[in-house]
C-alpha cells in the first residue's frame, strides 16, 4: 500500500520562510475583525493606562479583540484564552505574536466597564446604520442562565445563620491552637503554615455566609411584606448570593440570572443589554427605549415583547413616550365574539353561554363589558355591576375598585358566575385597566398580530445564536455587577457577529468595494493571478 509523503520533514530548513500572514488566507474573516476593531474609538480604553509606570502595555484593542475573537469561537475561560493566543493561527496573526497570559485576560475583562458599554453603543450604531430604516422596531425579551454557583448549595436565613456560628468556632479554635503551640513566633513551621492557611479559608467561607445572610434577610423582609405571615423563608445560594434560584427550562431548580435584551427587528442588532434583578423583566421597558434614544440618537417607534413585560408602570412610560406598544396583557386569553353585543345591557341568548370565556369551572372577567362613560360592568345577562369600594393590591401596590352584581337570586348563569356559596360576583379593575384595554385593542386587529408574529422568530433567534453557536449557557464571573460586565461582552460579541456577516454580503462598514478597479484589474488580469492569492479585499479597498 502507498501512503501519501509529507512534502517536506519537520526538521527540513527552508530557504524561504513563510510569513505569518501567508498562513491566513486573504478571506480570513480574522482581517475584517481586525479592521473593524480598528475603525472604533478607543481613546477612552487608552486613558485608563500610565505611560509613566512599568513596561510598554500590549493596546487595549488587542486585549479586547482575544475576548471578542474567542466569544464568536466559543473560548471564554481567560486560560483557554491564554492557550489559545499561542495555538491558533488567528489570534497569533491579530496579536503578531504577543502573548498575554491569563490573569492579564481576567482582569482586563472586569476593568473597563464603562468603556464597554460605549464599545457595545458603536457596534450596535454601525450595524443600525446599515439596515438605513428610519422607523424603529425594538424586541425585547428576557432569559434564564446559570450561575456561577452549586445548584445545591443554596439556604435559608436561619441556616445560614448556624454555618456562621460553626465558622466562627472553627476560626477560635485555630488561633486557640497556635496560641498554646506557641506558633505565633515560629509562623515559619509546617504546622503554623497549615493553620494559617486553613484560617484564611475559615475566613474567606465566613465573608461568603455573611454575604448570603445579608441577602438572605432582606428578601425575607420583602417577601412578607407581600405575603404577610404566609412568607416561606427565603433560601439564598452560598456562592454566588446575587444570583436567584429559578426553575430551569430543562427541569428542575438552579441558581439563575435573568438577561434581557432589545433588538433592532429591521438590523437584528442589540441595542440594550441588561442583567435584571431577581426575575422581574417588567422595569427593564422604561430602561431600554431611554438608552436606545440616548445610545442612538432615535427613539423607537414600536415596543414588542411578551406578557412578562406588560406590568401598568411600563404601560404608562411606553403611553407617555409616545411608543406603539404590542404586549399581550394577559387580560384577554379567549376570543370576545360571545361577549361583544350591540348593548351591554341586552342579555347574551343561551344559544351562546358555552362560548363564553372562562377560568376553571366560573366565568373569566373578560366576560364582563366595561362601560366607561357609566363606570360600571355588565354581565353577560345583562345585569349592571356597581362600584362597590376601593383597594390597594398586597402584592403590586397597584389601587383598585371593585364592582359587585345585584346578586345570584334568579340569575340563570349563576352557577358558572358566581364561587362557592358567595351571593354576589365582584369583579376588580386596577388604575392600569385602561392602558391595557388599549393595547388589548391594538393588538387584536389584523395589523397589529402581523406585527406581534415577528417577535419570536427575530428575538428567539438572537437567543439561540448567543446559546447554540456562541456556547454560552451560564456565567462564569459572580456578583451581579460583574456578571452585568460579562452580558456586555457577550453583546458586544454578537453585534461583531452581525458586522463580519455584513463584509461577507459586501456591506461592512469599512467601504469594501467589490467592483473597484483595483480589484478588477488584478481578478482580470493572467499575469497577477499569483499576487491575487496574497491580497485581501479589505487591502484592495485601503489601497
Amino acid at each position: 500500500m502507498k501512503w501519501a509523503q509529507a512534502p517536506a520533514s519537520r526538521e527540513q530548513i527552508l530557504l524561504f520562510r513563510e510569513s505569518l500572514d501567508d498562513a491566513i488566507g486573504a478571506d480570513h474573516p480574522i482581517r475584517c475583525f481586525d479592521v473593524l476593531l480598528k475603525e472604533l474609538n478607543w481613546k477612552a480604553w487608552e486613558a485608563r493606562y500610565d505611560p509613566t509606570r512599568g513596561q510598554p502595555a500590549v493596546h487595549p484593542r488587542l486585549v479586547a479583540g482575544v475576548i471578542l475573537w474567542g466569544a464568536l469561537k466559543g473560548i471564554r475561560s481567560s486560560r483557554k484564552l491564554e492557550e489559545a493566543t499561542g495555538e491558533r493561527l488567528d489570534l497569533l496573526w491579530f496579536l503578531e505574536r504577543r502573548s498575554l497570559d491569563h490573569s492579564t485576560l481576567a482582569k482586563f475583562r472586569v476593568r473597563f466597564e464603562r468603556e464597554l458599554k460605549d464599545l457595545t453603543r458603536q457596534l450596535s450604531q454601525q450595524v443600525v446604520d446599515r439596515s438605513c430604516g428610519e422607523f424603529m422596531e425594538i424586541i425585547l425579551d428576557g432569559t434564564r442562565m446559570r450561575a456561577d454557583s452549586d445548584r445545591c448549595g443554596a439556604r435559608t436565613a436561619e441556616a445560614l445563620e448556624r454555618l456562621r456560628a460553626d465558622c466562627e468556632k472553627k476560626l477560635r479554635e485555630s488561633l486557640d491552637q497556635l496560641a498554646q503551640g506557641d506558633l505565633f513566633e515560629v509562623p515559619q513551621t509546617q504546622e503554623a503554615e497549615v493553620l494559617q492557611q486553613e484560617m484564611e479559608r475559615l475566613h474567606r467561607q465566613l465573608e461568603k455566609y455573611e454575604r448570603a445572610l445579608e441577602v438572605a434577610r432582606k428578601r425575607d423582609v420583602a417577601k412578607e411584606e407581600i405575603f404577610g405571615s404566609k412568607a416561606t423563608p427565603v433560601r439564598v445560594p452560598v456562592t454566588d448570593a446575587d444570583s436567584t434560584l429559578m426553575p430551569n427550562k430543562e427541569g428542575g431548580f438552579a441558581p439563575n440570572y435573568t438577561p434581557v435584551l432589545a433588538v433592532d427587528s429591521q438590523s437584528g442588532a442589540i441595542v440594550y443589554g441588561e442583567i435584571v434583578e431577581g426575575s422581574d423583566e417588567s422595569p427593564s421597558v422604561a430602561a431600554a427605549v431611554q438608552e436606545v434614544q440616548e445610545n442612538l440618537g432615535q427613539k423607537p417607534q414600536r415596543l414588542l415583547a411578551d406578557t412578562g413585560f406588560a406590568s401598568g408602570p411600563a404601560l404608562e412610560f411606553l403611553k407617555e413616550a409616545q411608543v406603539d406598544a404590542y404586549l399581550p396583557t394577559g387580560t384577554l386569553k379567549q376570543k370576545q365574539e360571545p361577549v361583544q353585543r350591540a348593548e351591554p345591557s341586552e342579555p347574551i341568548s343561551p344559544e351562546r353561554w358555552k362560548d363564553l370565556p372562562r377560568k376553571g369551572k366560573q366565568l373569566d372577567r373578560s366576560a364582563f363589558v366595561y362601560d366607561a362613560e357609566g363606570d360600571q360592568y355588565y354581565c353577560p345577562m345583562g345585569k349592571a355591576l356597581k362600584r362597590f369600594r376601593r383597594g390597594r393590591y398586597q402584592y403590586t401596590g397597584y389601587q383598585y375598585v371593585s364592582y359587585r352584581c345585584p346578586g345570584r337570586v334568579g340569575c340563570p348563569l349563576a352557577e358558572r358566575c358566581v364561587r362557592g356559596k358567595a351571593k354576589y360576583r365582584t369583579v376588580q379593575r386596577d388604575e392600569y385597566q385602561e392602558l391595557r384595554d388599549r393595547v388589548d385593542k391594538r393588538m387584536a386587529t389584523e395589523d397589529g398580530k402581523k406585527i406581534y408574529k415577528r417577535r419570536a422568530p427575530v428575538i428567539e433567534g438572537v437567543f439561540g445564536i448567543i446559546k447554540h453557536v456562541l456556547g454560552v449557557r451560564r456565567f462564569l464571573l459572580r456578583g451581579i455587577d460583574q456578571v452585568r460586565i460579562e452580558w456586555n461582552w457577550i453583546c458586544a460579541a454578537f453585534n461583531l457577529k452581525k458586522l463580519l456577516q455584513l463584509c461577507r454580503t459586501g456591506k461592512n462598514p469599512v467601504n469594501y468595494c467589490p467592483n473597484s478597479v483595483l480589484q478588477r484589474l488584478v481578478c482580470c488580469s493572467p499575469s497577477l493571478q499569483r499576487v491575487r492569492a496574497k491580497i485581501s479585499p479589505l487591502a484592495l479597498c485601503a489601497a
